[in-house]
């Protein structure tokens, strides 16, 4: 029987380290990460002789594509490669192509982790409704995760300041779920709601003056609070110890004040994924 062990990632997209839902999102990355048993509850790496310490290394190397929305609220949808890098060492790190987490505390089914990811931004040139807005520079994301594990389900709770970039706090509560099929698969779902400041709303969903003489758009003042509510499905598949096959799929809902934005094409915003990873 090859057992293996879940890690489920949470983040819109790449927007943050494991931002999820959506789009991605939330990293796909993170979902190729598998061990052969759990490891003791630590808050911090223990000492390890040499032999021990290589065996808690877990290293995953492939790729894949995802089919999203060009953008946040947009309807057309675009294809993107999925680069998986991913690094995990003894359940208390994880560096991925989100981002880079560290477990500071475990107790338990509790734990606390700092995160640090990225906001990739916006072009104007992603929806014909942006032409006129400017871009959404990049920035830099750094925050803090509260989860807590009974059984097979996790409970948590996220907040991600962003440095540069929209300059946004943006704080996520969710839980998922994990369960074998077999011995090879593995199946997750996740239920996630994103709310976000002012700063994000204005940075993704409002339309100030300028922005309005330049294309054409009402002038809108998108408010904080509930942002999106997004679900999520994936199903992992171990063809033997090394290689993995992943399929997702999710949808995202904008509601309140980004579901009203005038560059919002459709509220209802889909994805589905394919990866492969080889684990060394």
């Amino acid at each position: 029987m090859v057992k293996f062990r879940h890690f489920a990632a949470t983040a819109a997209g790449l927007t943050g380290f494991v931002s999820v839902g959506a789009v991605a999102h939330r990293s796909l990355a993170a979902d190729f990460v598998f061990r052969d048993d759990a490891p003791p509850a630590i808050s911090g790496p223990p000492p390890l002789e040499k032999e021990a310490f290589e065996s808690r290394w877990e290293v995953i190397v492939g790729g894949g594509a995802s089919f999203e929305p060009a953008y946040e609220g947009g309807k057309k949808m675009k294809i993107s490669p999925i680069p998986i890098v991913s690094i995990g060492y003894a359940d208390w790190l994880q560096l991925d192509p989100g981002g880079l987490g560290v477990t500071l505390y475990k107790d338990g089914g509790f734990n606390v982790d700092a995160r640090l990811g990225y906001e990739p931004g916006r072009s104007e040139g992603d929806g014909d409704l942006l032409k006129g807005l400017g871009d959404v520079d990049f920035g830099v994301t750094a925050g803090i995760k509260a989860g807590y594990e009974w059984d097979a389900f996790e409970f948590y709770g996220i907040i991600d300041k962003t440095i540069g970039g929209s300059k946004g706090l943006v704080g996520k509560i969710g839980t998922s779920y994990g369960w074998h099929m077999g011995e090879r698969l593995i199946v997750a779902t996740s239920l996630e709601a994103t709310i976000a400041d002012k700063n994000y709303m204005d940075s993704y969903f409002s339309v100030d003056a300028a922005q309005s003489a330049a294309s054409g758009l009402p002038q809108y003042k998108a408010k904080a609070g509930l942002q999106r509510v997004d679900f999520d499905i994936s199903a992992t598949y171990a063809f033997d110890e090394n290689w993995l096959l992943q399929a997702g799929a999710g949808v995202g809902l904008l509601v309140g004040d980004a579901a009203n934005s005038p560059i919002v094409e459709r509220e209802l915003q889909p994805k589905v994924s394919l990866s492969l990873g080889y684990r060394f």
